[in-house]
């Protein structure tokens, strides 16, 4: 938490730093439409702005679907976990600890 906290501040101290040091005013020019004039970091923080949201917006269904498996994941670890407490309660725990012993290679002397 207060690693993030950091780097946003930093991050924040640059910006400020970079748009006192571009304040020039610049005409921005769109296919259509008069020219948008204003200073150079405020459209270039706009852009970055803009950047970000399409970003994301690009990138929920990525995040969404991965959600999903992952919730499929946990249910079928319940659902396994479940079994496995049956055949412990069928079987013991011993039974199962000898299995895993003779499934282990043997050493060769």
């Amino acid at each position: 938490m207060q690693k993030s906290l950091i780097i946003g501040l930093l991050s924040a101290l640059i910006l400020v730093i970079f748009a006192l040091k571009n304040s020039t005013s610049v005409e921005l020019d769109f296919i259509i439409g008069k020219p948008v004039q204003g200073s150079l970091s405020l459209i270039l923080l706009v852009t970055i702005i803009i950047g970000i949201f399409v970003g994301l917006l690009l990138s929920f269904p990525t995040v969404k679907k991965l959600k999903d498996i992952i919730s499929d994941n946990k249910t079928e670890i319940a659902k396994l976990s479940g079994v496995l407490e049956e055949y412990k309660k069928e079987y013991g725990t011993k039974k199962i600890k000898d299995e895993e012993k003779e499934d282990e290679p043997k050493e060769k002397n």
